[in-house]
């Protein structure tokens, strides 16, 4: 009987917690019809999705109150006009829809919902990190001076750079039509891929090491169960009888290509 209870007050909390989450959060919505490339920039943390709709949905934190002093004001933000209650700039551009997270203090979660197969642009524009998964569709990322890189579940192309913050990529399957691109200054480059992926690869690290547990033909020598394939130079081989061009490139960091 003590435990169903506590059980029970646990589920109020947990209701009641989610319910003040919501109440923090702003939704914004607006159509994809004749979009191509949907280009995102935001200095916060922003993690783009898929979902079931043909538009795009932009979850954030709610916007802080305005000063008494403001009122009847208009606020002014450097990268464009708050034409979305919400602190975004949200417009058409020819076939492309921008998308601007207009505060640089907004240090809530940024949550972008898009189709599918939607085409997705996303840049870091501070200290943000992004998170991109479940797409069919091009993507690339850039997470910009320090931001890590996180995009899992998807089929490519990509082009994903990064300065100093970690690169991971896992693949659902690899799209065979467009290279691939997945580039570092400093940080270390994870890609996982299946094992039955035909490529041809390219992984070059100056000062680092690379890694895989793929079947190449180059010298063994094991970490963690997968085969170092050179340290500090350029390592280039094909899986699978070759296909689609593949690219990891780090100037400092390790380079780590798996099976899945």
């Amino acid at each position: 009987m003590k435990r169903a209870i506590i059980a029970l007050i646990f589920s109020m909390c947990m209701v009641f917690a989610q319910a003040q989450d919501s109440d923090n959060k702003v939704e914004y919505t607006h159509s994809l019809q004749g979009v191509s490339w949907v280009k995102i920039s935001s200095s916060a943390t922003v993690t783009v999705k898929t979902h079931n709709s043909s538009e795009i949905l932009i979850r954030s934190k709610k916007p802080e109150k305005r000063p008494d002093k403001a009122r009847g004001l208009k606020a002014i933000y450097a990268a464009g006009d708050d034409n979305t209650g919400i602190a975004f700039y949200v417009q058409k551009e020819g076939s492309d829809l921008i998308v601007k997270n207009l505060k640089n203090g907004n240090r809530g979660k940024v949550e972008i919902f898009l189709p599918k197969g939607q085409n997705v642009s996303v840049m870091s524009t501070g200290l943000g990190h992004i998170n991109i998964s479940g797409f069919s569709s091009e993507i690339e990322a850039n997470s910009g001076s320090v931001g890590r890189l996180s995009i899992k579940d998807v089929t490519g192309p990509i082009t994903a750079t990064s300065s100093t913050g970690d690169i991971e990529v896992i693949f659902s399957s690899v799209n065979q039509s467009s290279p691939i691109s997945i580039t570092t200054s400093t940080a270390d480059v994870d890609v996982t891929m299946p094992a039955n992926t035909r490529a041809d690869l390219k992984m070059t690290s100056s000062m680092g090491d690379i890694y895989t547990n793929f079947d190449i033909d180059l010298p063994k020598t094991d970490k963690d169960g997968l085969k170092r394939l050179a340290g500090g130079q350029k390592a280039v081989g094909k899986i699978n009888n070759g296909g689609v061009q593949i690219s990891l490139r780090s100037s400092t960091g390790d380079i780590y290509l798996r099976k899945k």
